[in-house]
């Protein structure tokens, strides 16, 4: 797996040095977890920078990219609704500051999360030079958000989220762990009837991530944390066994963080590449994940007339 590239949660610090965008969530219940988004606001070809986030609901510390490479677009046909949130990774470019966007939404702290999204990578979209890895979209993690080729020693929290890998675009889990085999995350394939399933260009697909975080014994990760991916409804993928903490950590982020990469220039688009976002929701609860029950896994499949 090639090195990928990360901004976990930052210090006070580092993010003045980087510039970051920071927002306070104005009238949000500090104990609230935002549950949906839509996109269906601001007015379309509005940049969707933090403030519009908090608006609806949604609340961050830091932001990297929102300003600048993300719009809320009509042009492109929505999963639902009218509008969606489209992301520009610029040919040439790689990792957070120049490429996609990132931002760790915060979450009340619980054990387990379902997090559903709907994704659709343009028509044309490039999946490197002659290298080719991203991250797509938003994640679970926890904590300290261990990511980036850090060494995840129970203490420091965890991540999962899904890139694309290889020339043809395979789809995958990206994790975090404290058993991890190398420098840099683990992955899984996501599976269909035994075929690895490919991101497809110009269609709206979902995928689901359920992160249950271990339970924690006298100071003792126990192998009971568990991963688990449905991608249009179906079970794609399941990881158990797993160790993410040895205290009291648990799943408290969504965890946007989608770019180009891999961390040098042969990871990059060869030309500008977009994906659209939609119908964003996170629950503690299975029940309130409509994609896992049979309801909302139909996507459009042609612009609604005119």
């Amino acid at each position: 797996m090639p090195a990928m590239t990360t901004t976990a949660r930052l210090t006070t610090a580092a993010a003045a040095a980087l510039v970051l965008s920071t927002v306070a969530t104005p009238g949000a219940a500090a104990d609230r977890s935002p549950t949906e988004n839509g996109f269906e606001r601001p007015a379309a070809g509005e940049p969707y920078p933090l403030e519009q986030w908090a608006e609806d609901g949604w609340s961050a510390p830091w932001s990297l990219g929102m300003r600048e490479r993300t719009v809320i677009d009509d042009s492109t046909p929505a999963h639902s609704g009218g509008k969606s949130l489209r992301v520009l990774y610029p040919g040439g470019k790689v990792g957070p500051q120049e490429s996609g966007a990132q931002a760790p939404f915060e979450l009340d702290g619980a054990r387990e999360y379902y997090l559903s999204m709907w994704i659709r990578f343009d028509e044309d979209f490039s999946w490197g030079t002659t290298s080719y890895a991203g991250k797509v979209g938003v994640g679970l993690a926890g904590g300290e958000f261990c990511s980036g080729g850090d060494t995840c020693d129970g203490t420091n929290g965890f991540s999962s989220r899904f890139i694309w890998q290889r020339e043809d675009g395979e789809a995958a889990l990206y994790y975090y762990h404290m058993d991890k085999p190398g420098k840099y995350g683990d992955y899984a394939e996501l599976k269909r009837d035994g075929s690895v399933i490919h991101w497809p260009r110009g269609e709206w697909v979902n995928v689901v991530q359920r992160v249950r975080v271990n339970t924690v014994t006298d100071g003792e990760a126990n192998r009971d944390g568990e991963i688990e991916v449905f991608y249009n409804g179906e079970s794609a993928a399941t990881v158990s066994g797993l160790r993410f903490v040895t205290n009291d950590d648990l799943v408290d982020a969504a965890y946007l963080d989608s770019f180009a990469g891999g961390a040098t220039p042969d990871f990059a688009p060869r030309h500008d590449s977009y994906i659209n976002y939609d119908d964003l929701r996170v629950s503690t609860d299975r029940a309130d994940i409509p994609e896992l029950d049979g309801r909302r896994v139909a996507a459009p499949s042609a612009p609604p007339p005119a």
